[in-house]
């Protein structure tokens, strides 16, 4: 009887202990830069972590070029979101957000038309973005346009490439269709589409060509910039660095040239001039996806979460969501910027691509994304949740000696790209006390500098060896031409 009676006492002072403290449900949307490593950061002792992402699988997007080409396989470059301990993930895409009863509405990957709903007490947007094709016409659903954003892309890319040579190597392709066929057109002039150039370029002169000598001088590379100057975030040195080396590899740079639109096979310039192609890779800026454009029209008002003109929310320093009336209640002689939603007590926080900082906005940069996440789950780790959300965004100590949580603050690691044939270009972003950047790093240094920082930023052992196992096989035995 005692022993019974002990069972029972024991189960009740559980009970009570769980009742005590519930663990709070953060919801994340999104398994990029700063889904996933939310989803690896925060303390599930203290959360149940619930992750939505239609792609189940984190991507290293800076290595993503290589991939389309064959330098490295894709497996190397991407992690899986289940190998997470404890998380709960739904291979899924997020529909809408009801604000007023804190749910997220999803629709199945597989299960065409099947919807659920998630429950939360805190959600993370970070779904990341989509590209933008700026209304120009003939780029959605055409079979010769490809971005260059997820890993799908980047076989689509390969297999086209692969299919451009053996059909211009056909005796039934005449001149004209062969020269089509082996024109291709990178359109966009920043460091994801100058690193794919120049990957493409090392792999038609020294992988495709040795397996179609006929046609080693025949393929053309265009890259078209809108500006007046590719890389435009770099140094302005840097941009004359890559120009001067792509013309001496047979890569045309167009700038100052717009797409007017795209007929099939054909770009169309703004300047009237057209360009028949047998791949084109668009790449040329993002968009918010409609989720966050929707996100706040199930209060009646779409205006009701604060955006920026591009439909990008607006955050504070702890990623907090805002509403579009700034300051909701501020206690007379307050003056901090102790702004909190008040949507329902409906706690969201946004980061990443999707987000940015009402007074200071970042640009869309994946160390941006990165160093939010690894922020907000080392706060919410050690304040929790409620403590985050109410607490005022200051640096510094209250009268009563109680500390406040410091806002969020971005340490800018340089910007960085691989221009091929053992080249690379660095630019630290450095400000000296007379004002002059620090000059860019370029050339062998650069290259070696990309390729370490890249590899150590990898996350699991096993993409560590195999990277550069990859990187040793494409530079001693060529990269794979075989089309699947």
């Amino acid at each position: 009887m005692m022993k019974y009676l002990q069972i029972a006492f024991n189960r009740r002072c559980f009970s009570s202990a769980q009742a005590a403290f519930q663990k709070k449900k953060i919801v994340i949307v999104g398994s990029g830069w700063s889904g996933y490593r939310m989803a690896t950061d925060l303390d599930y002792t203290k959360y149940d972590v619930e992750l939505v992402s239609p792609r189940n699988h984190f991507l290293f997007t800076p290595l993503l070029p290589s991939t389309a080409v064959g330098t490295l396989e894709f497996r190397a470059i991407q992690e899986p979101v289940r190998t997470i301990p404890n998380l709960v993930y739904h291979q899924a895409s997020a529909e809408s957000i009801d604000l007023k009863t804190s749910k997220v509405t999803c629709i199945d990957a597989f299960s065409t038309g099947y919807h659920f709903d998630i429950k939360y007490d805190a959600l993370i947007l970070a779904p990341g973005c989509e590209s933008a094709t700026f209304g120009i016409p003939g780029i959605i659903g055409n079979e010769r346009v490809y971005f260059l954003k997820q890993l799908k892309d980047a076989r689509n890319i390969r297999n086209r490439l692969i299919d451009c040579f053996e059909r211009a190597s056909s005796n039934a392709c005449t001149e004209e269709e062969r020269e089509r066929l082996l024109t291709f057109i990178v359109v966009g002039g920043g460091p994801t589409n100058v690193e794919f150039a120049s990957e493409l370029f090392d792999f038609l002169d020294k992988d495709v060509s040795h397996w179609y000598p006929e046609l080693r001088e025949k393929f053309h590379i265009f890259l078209v910039e809108a500006s007046e100057q590719i890389l435009g975030t770099f140094h302005a040195r840097i941009g004359d660095y890559v120009k001067d080396l792509f013309k001496k590899r047979r890569i045309n740079i167009m700038t100052n040239t717009a797409v007017a639109r795209i007929d099939e096979s054909t770009v169309v310039f703004a300047n009237g001039e057209k360009l028949n192609f047998g791949l084109l890779v668009w790449s040329t800026g993002v968009q918010q996806i409609q989720l966050i454009k929707d996100l706040g029209k199930d209060l009646g008002d779409g205006e009701a979460v604060a955006k920026f003109p591009n439909c990008r929310l607006k955050v504070d320093g702890h990623l907090r969501l805002q509403e579009n009336s700034l300051l909701t209640s501020t206690p007379e002689g307050d003056t901090s910027d102790n702004t909190i939603i008040t949507l329902q007590n409906s706690k969201v926080f946004a980061m990443g691509d999707c987000a940015a900082n009402k007074d200071h906005p970042l640009p869309t940069l994946a160390q941006v994304a990165s160093q939010q996440a690894i922020y907000l789950a080392k706060v919410l780790n050690k304040y929790g949740l409620d403590e985050v959300w109410t607490a005022k965004v200051m640096s510094s100590y209250l009268d009563t000696g109680s500390p406040v949580i410091a806002p969020f603050k971005y340490q800018h690691l340089g910007s960085m790209a691989n221009v091929g044939e053992w080249k690379g270009v660095y630019d630290s972003g450095v400000t000296l006390k007379s004002q002059k950047k620090l000059p860019p790093v370029t050339g062998i240094i650069a290259y070696l500098l990309y390729k370490a920082a890249y590899w150590t930023r990898q996350v699991s052992i096993q993409n560590k060896i195999l990277i550069p196992m990859y990187w040793f096989k494409s530079r001693v035995f060529g990269r794979d031409i075989s089309r699947f």
